[in-house]
Formats: C-alpha cells, sequence, structure tokens
C-alpha cells in the first residue's frame, strides 16, 4: 500500500503534530488540507495512500462529504473527530471509514490504528486482484478475506481454562469450531489482532461464544504468559463496579474493611476482558477512560497513582450505538475500544458448524459423564439443523450435555430440548412479522424458568439449565421484563 498520508485537519498546530508523529513512524505527508476544495486538489495530483480525515472542516463541505470522493476514488480513511453528537456518528458510519480516531489521542493509539487500517485495504485490493466480490467496504471486518484454513475443526483457539500452544494451528488441541465461511472470517480476524497489543470490541448475542474468543486472542498474543483477568459488568451491582477495576483502600467506604487489589492491578502485563461493557455506568465509564488514555489507575480512598500496563478487550450484546443516542455510553469510550471489532455469527447463521459442534459435544459429554454415546443419529442431527437456536452455542451444549446424560445408547437418538423445537427457520410473531431476538431469548427464558418451576438459581435452577451465573440471567430478565412475573 502507497504509505503517503494527507492530513485533512482544519487545526495547524494539531495538523503540524500529526505530520511529525507520521513522518517518525516513516510515512510520508503528501500534504495538509482545511478544507474539502483543498483537499480534492491535493487528492486529483497525487492521490495518497490514506487520508486522516477530521469531521469538521473550514467551509460548508465536511470531512463526511469528502468520505464520498474517497469512497469512489478506493482511498482508505480514518476519522479524526472530537466528540460528536449521535446524527454526525450515524453519517460518519454510513461511510464506512477504516477507522476512527477520538481526540485527543496518543500517538501509538494513532500508529497502531493506522496499521490496522493499512491491513484492511491491503486485503481488499488482494481479495479483489483474485476476483473475490465479498467485500462491504473497507470498515466492515465480517467482510475481511482469511487465510487458508483446515476445514473441519480449527483449533488452537483455547477456551477459557485451556491450556495453550505457541503453535495456535497445532493439531489435537480443543478450540472453537467450525469451518463455515463465517466463522473462517472471525478466526481471520483473531489470528490478526491476537499479536497486536491494541484493543479490541468483541460483538455478538448471548451465547456465541464471546469470552472465548477474548481468550484466544490472548493466547495469541506477547502477553499469554501474564493474567488474562475478567469481568461481567452486568454481574455486579453498579457500585461495586468500580471498586472491582479500581481496588480500595481499608475504609475508603462503609464496608471497605480491608485493601482490595482491583481487575486492573491483577492484569497487568495481561489482558483484561471486560464482559457486557454495555451495563458499565457512565460514571465509571469516564474513570476506565481515563485509564485508557493514561495507563494508570487511584484505588477508591487511595492518594497514589499506580501505573498499568493492561490490554483491554471488550465485549457486548448490546446496540453501543443506541446506547451511544440515549446518552447512556460514552462516544469517545466507544472508539477507543472499537479500534478493531470482531463480530461473531450467531448459530442460526452458521448451521454447517452443528454437526462439528454436536460431535464435540457429545465427546466431551460422554468422557465427563462415562456415557457410551458416540453419535447421532440422522433424524435427531435433523431436528438440531431445523432449530433457530436463540440461546446459540451455549443453548446446544446445554442441549447435548443433557441428552448424553438421559441416554444410554451407542447413537443419541432422541435430544432433549426443554421447549418444543420451532419448526420455522423465522420464527413469527402473532399478525406474521417476524420475531425480534430479544422477543426470542424472551420466549426461551420464560420457558426454562416454567421447566424450573420459576427456580432462578442453585441446583436444578433456570440460570444452572441456562448456563449462566445467576446475577446475569436476573440482569437479562429486568431488562426483558421478566423480573415481575419470576423472582428467585
Amino acid at each position: 500500500m502507497n504509505r503517503s498520508i494527507l492530513i485533512v485537519e482544519d487545526e495547524l498546530v494539531v495538523a503540524g503534530d500529526i505530520r511529525l508523529t507520521l513522518e517518525r513512524a516513516g510515512y510520508s505527508v503528501c500534504g495538509i488540507a482545511r478544507s474539502y476544495n483543498s483537499a480534492m486538489e491535493i487528492i486529483t495530483g497525487m492521490p495518497p495512500g490514506l487520508v486522516l480525515l477530521d469531521i469538521f472542516l473550514k467551509g460548508e463541505l465536511t470531512g463526511i462529504d469528502l468520505a464520498g470522493e474517497l469512497n469512489k476514488r478506493d482511498i482508505p480513511f480514518v476519522y479524526l473527530s472530537a466528540n460528536c453528537n449521535s446524527s454526525v456518528l450515524e453519517m460518519a458510519k454510513v461511510t464506512q471509514p477504516s477507522g476512527f480516531i477520538v481526540k485527543p489521542f496518543r500517538e501509538k493509539d494513532l500508529l497502531v490504528t493506522l496499521d490496522i487500517a493499512r491491513y484492511r485495504h491491503d486485503y481488499k485490493q488482494q481479495l479483489k486482484g483474485a476476483g473475490g466480490d465479498g467485500l462491504k467496504g473497507p470498515a466492515d471486518p465480517e467482510s475481511m478475506p482469511v487465510k487458508k484454513q483446515r476445514s473441519s475443526v480449527v483449533s488452537g483457539f483455547p477456551p477459557p481454562g485451556s491450556s495453550s500452544s505457541d503453535d495456535p494451528d497445532g493439531p489435537g488441541l480443543n478450540g472453537i469450531i467450525g469451518k463455515s465461511s463465517n466463522m473462517l472470517r472471525v478466526f481471520g480476524l483473531v489470528k490478526e489482532v491476537g499479536p497486536l497489543d491494541t484493543s479490541v470490541l468483541i460483538l455478538g448475542e448471548s451465547g456465541t461464544g464471546k469470552e472465548g474468543i477474548a481468550n484466544c486472542i490472548h493466547h495469541l498474543s506477547p502477553r499469554r504468559k501474564n493474567p488474562f483477568v475478567k469481568l461481567n459488568c452486568a454481574a455486579l451491582p453498579h457500585n461495586l463496579v468500580e471498586s472491582e477495576l479500581f481496588g480500595h483502600e481499608k475504609g475508603a467506604f462503609t464496608g471497605a474493611y480491608d485493601r482490595r487489589i482491583g481487575k486492573f492491578e491483577q492484569a497487568n502485563g495481561g489482558t483484561l476482558f471486560l464482559d457486557e461493557i454495555g451495563e458499565m455506568q457512565p460514571s465509571v465509564q469516564v474513570k476506565l477512560l481515563r485509564v485508557l488514555q493514561e495507563r494508570e489507575i487511584e484505588r477508591i480512598g487511595g492518594r497514589d497513582t499506580i501505573k498499568v500496563n493492561v490490554r483491554i478487550i471488550a465485549a457486548t450484546n448490546s446496540n453501543l450505538e443506541k446506547g451511544i443516542a440515549e446518552g447512556k455510553f460514552r462516544l469517545d469510550l466507544y472508539y477507543r475500544l472499537n479500534v478493531f471489532p470482531v463480530v461473531l455469527p450467531p448459530l442460526r447463521e452458521r448451521k454447517e458448524d452443528i454437526p462439528l459442534l454436536v460431535s464435540h459435544f457429545i465427546k466431551m459429554y460422554a468422557e465427563k459423564t462415562n456415557r457410551p454415546t458416540e453419535g447421532i443419529a440422522g433424524e435427531a442431527l435433523a431436528r438440531l439443523m431445523d432449530y433457530s437456536w436463540p440461546g446459540n452455542v451455549r443453548e446446544l451444549q446445554n442441549l447435548i450435555e443433557r441428552s448424553v446424560l438421559m441416554s444410554n445408547d451407542v447413537i443419541l437418538k432422541n435430544v432433549s430440548f426443554i421447549s418444543p423445537v420451532q419448526k420455522e427457520r423465522q420464527p413469527e410473531a402473532a399478525g406474521g412479522q417476524v420475531k425480534t431476538i430479544a422477543e426470542m431469548e424472551r420466549e426461551h427464558i420464560l420457558s426454562v424458568l416454567r421447566t424450573c418451576k420459576g427456580r432462578i438459581s442453585g441446583p436444578g435452577g433456570a440460570a444452572s439449565l441456562l448456563n449462566l451465573p445467576a446475577s446475569t440471567l436476573k440482569s437479562k430478565m429486568k431488562k426483558l421484563g421478566i423480573e415481575k412475573i419470576y423472582k428467585g
């Protein structure tokens, strides 16, 4: 890729600082433009390899207007912007940038973002040269091509608690399973971002395996020998999340009987995985943003700052952009985390992986429970292939575990669904309208609760059957309006 960069920025002091940073890193700055028109003059005369683009420029036309021209000419661009409102954010997103950097930013953040933008554009060009046509745009990580992979089981992406290997493609490792094109794209992204030190945002529905992917990224990074620390932001009361993250000193608040070392200090030198980041309160988001910028924390009740070296991987099943529009999630934090997004497909969009997953889970639970089961009958597998899987891979795993426990046969003939199998590929609500994911999830949780006679926690409770912490299930129930029906 052409390493020349055009800086389109109306503040000359900022543009000058960026120029110095880029030139020290070996880039060639082909010009600085303060307006749409001056930028177009440079682009027309000598097209740059990439454009750093401020949204608000001198004159009537904005960086978003210029982005349209850049897309026509197949020139990748990265937005540079201070905090902006939701309508501007939505317009910027439509232009499919190769990155978005929020001012003020660190030199390292800028250079990593440029590396990722160049990587995306290079692969897009390679795919075009090979006659491919599957790309939606340079900023769409789902559409990025992948390197050649073995079909069948893609191993070497160890799930939580398993051992890792220096060879991520080594045979015989118990890893994340898939051969579908959707999952191969995910594996390609994971292998590319793993060795980097940038923040990653993992997006996907509940049960798609976000924690497993986060663990894979950690084990593919230079930090693999250091801690991988997890925090579920929805599993704790909001007033305890700050203490869990940053720690506290003895006597900092009522009940603080001892000093607590927070997750950031525990993860020092390693990776901190923040699950369900969309549930984090705005007051904690501000402090998290400061840590990402300054790389230092203060324990609650403490006076000293503590330097930390932590890679952040965040995950969510919620729509953060909607949260930004509603004022619940900070735009600047969103772009700090969303340097490299990885979107996990729901199981209904990777059904060709179901036979592989079923085989894996049968072997795992047969060995664990000393059952004779070795395979599954064609009719039973057909039922699994026909189901919509609102609970995704987690639901399939739980179903196979129950089915193996209830079987004494070598071939699994019956699969233990908690609720009737939905025969339609797209379940319909009353009036013929397609149900939303939230509606399907609500029905599934209600069905499990009815089976458990309303019991949420403890042995035989709904949380156990759904393989969720009871606190997480209660949080979901609250969001889905089930809390008033079942309490326990």
